[in-house]
């Protein structure tokens, strides 16, 4: 007897990669301590989590950092996370291989320089790595849509529904203007109601967790 098709088809899937699969923020947080401690500042992740914010000056500056030691602060911080070794969220990998396994044409697209996340995947020898098609190569910053419209021009194969999973308002609501589903990924500062004010179509604690939840559909 034939197996029952699936009620909803597996779709093209393009993914974020900092704070989505990539461990970003435990390194980001390791670089920013160090940097503080030669301050004499200390801080704690939970701290660090509570006064998380994408503008650094901020962020530094509810730490408690003067604003003239900044500039310099963030140049040590910036070399310091160019020289960390990569590591993936738990279960990241795991996910990957399923990922594969099911024959879901899937790319990284995110903000960060493509060289700089293709170094990262090799760093990490994944059996698979899938390939970073739009890393950094649209220049209009999120929300807007290119980076995802790119990504399914660069794509050889497409299947629909496209997704796109993510861990920041911003990008669901990239995912909302690109008229592709969004997956909010509430891994590090932003928790899933906020993911799904901001447009997600669904929402989990990690993307093992999502995709486990997608293929068993």
């Amino acid at each position: 007897m034939p197996e029952p098709e699936r009620a909803v088809p597996l779709g093209t899937l393009l993914i974020d990669w900092d704070n989505t699969l990539h461990d970003a923020a435990g390194t980001f947080f390791r670089a920013l301590r160090d940097v503080l401690r030669q301050r004499n500042l200390e801080v704690d992740e939970p701290a660090y989590r509570a006064a998380y914010d994408p503008d650094y000056r901020v962020l530094y500056a509810r730490l408690g950092l003067p604003a003239d030691e900044v500039a310099q602060a963030s140049a040590e911080w910036r070399a310091l996370v160019r020289e960390a070794e990569p590591r993936l969220l738990p279960g990241a990998r795991e996910a990957l291989a399923r990922l594969h396994a099911s024959g879901m044409p899937a790319a990284i697209v995110t903000g960060a320089p493509r060289a700089q996340v293709e170094r990262q995947l090799a760093a990490l020898d994944l059996a698979w790595p899938p390939v970073a098609v739009a890393a950094g190569e649209a220049a209009a910053p999120r929300p807007d849509p290119a980076p995802l419209l790119l990504a399914r021009v660069r794509l050889a194969r497409v299947t629909e529904p496209v997704l796109y999973a993510g861990d920041t308002p911003a990008d669901m609501r990239m995912a909302r203007a690109a008229g592709v589903r969004g997956i909010g990924i509430a891994a590090f500062a932003t928790d899933e109601a906020r993911l799904r004010d901001a447009g997600a179509s669904e929402t989990a604690p990690s993307f093992g967790d999502w995709l486990s939840r997608w293929l068993a559909t």
